[in-house]
């Protein structure tokens, strides 16, 4: 259950989620080994409480029968053989495509999401691109290279994987630290340059939704950090990231986190989006709430 790993930055965000996107991808070192979280995640849709009660819960047994595999809105595919084939997709899509008898949330788990052959693939993409409510897809892989590039851009990404040595640019960990301490200092006659010099490094929607996805990366960073937690991400890398977001606090930082998450869900969901509206409004819900 998420309880046990209070220690993971993962877990601050997901206690304090108060909304779900369609469809997640989890990057993780092993699949087996990442899967009772990544299950405790699907629980937190599926449960009236968000699993928030834990194993305290008196009138709902969902997470019991969940545990034991008898529960009907949670569907869980693995590869057949060495591959997840077309038929185990659709075979989902026609399970998800009748009203689940209690009215419940819905969650498809696909795990090895990598295995997947072009046609599954390409069978899962039309699933993910209409979206229908109540329905959440969780996939997992241990290398998101090998998930096709538009089912990526469809999901929400979160990584539970080791972090290698200066996995991330030295530059970048540079540009994108500052742009967040600027915003929270919310230093009023810097705002209007901050979105100016934000388009000067990312030009345009693949390139903005790097730089997002980094800046989780970042926070993830700084709030293991302020765990005391080993990092081996490169003691330069460190260093910028405890100058740059020393002075923010545990509790703004992880706010910070999900709202960083939540636009950059927005990005890739919103197919025409105005990049400099979207922004606009970024840098100043940041700013009021920090």
């Amino acid at each position: 259950m998420l309880e046990d790993f209070k220690d993971n930055s993962f877990y601050l965000y997901a206690k304090n989620i108060d909304k779900y996107f369609h469809a997640y991808l989890f990057e993780v070192n092993d699949i087996n080994d990442s899967f009772p979280i990544i299950l405790a995640f699907a629980k937190t849709i599926l449960c009236k409480h968000h699993y928030k009660n834990l194993n305290n819960c008196k009138d709902c047994n969902k997470c019991h029968l969940i545990d034991e595999g008898y529960f009907e809105d949670l569907k869980i595919i693995e590869p057949d053989g060495s591959m997840i084939k077309k038929e185990q997709i659709l075979e989902l899509k026609k399970n998800f495509s009748l009203k689940s008898s209690n009215d419940n949330n819905r969650v498809y788990i696909i795990k090895n999401a990598d295995c997947m052959n072009p046609s599954s693939a390409n069978s899962l993409l039309k699933f993910i691109e209409e979206p229908e409510s109540g329905i959440y897809g969780i996939l997992i892989t241990t290398n998101k290279k090998q998930i096709l590039p538009t089912i990526l851009s469809r999901c929400v990404l979160i990584s539970l994987k080791t972090k290698e040595k200066n996995d991330i640019n030295i530059d970048e960990v540079k540009n994108l630290s500052l742009f967040m301490k600027n915003i929270y200092h919310k230093k009023e006659e810097m705002i209007p340059y901050l979105k100016q010099d934000f388009f000067s490094l990312y030009e345009n929607r693949e390139q903005i939704l790097n730089a997002f996805h980094n800046m989780e990366l970042i926070l993830d960073i700084a709030i293991n950090l302020e765990y005391k937690k080993d990092n081996i991400n490169s003691q330069d890398i460190c260093d910028i990231i405890i100058n740059e977001l020393g002075d923010i606090d545990l509790n703004k930082k992880i706010l910070l986190l999900e709202k960083i998450v939540k636009y950059r869900a927005k990005l890739i969901n919103v197919i025409n989006l105005n990049l400099n509206l979207f922004m606009d409004r970024f840098i100043i819900e940041i700013s009021e709430v920090l």
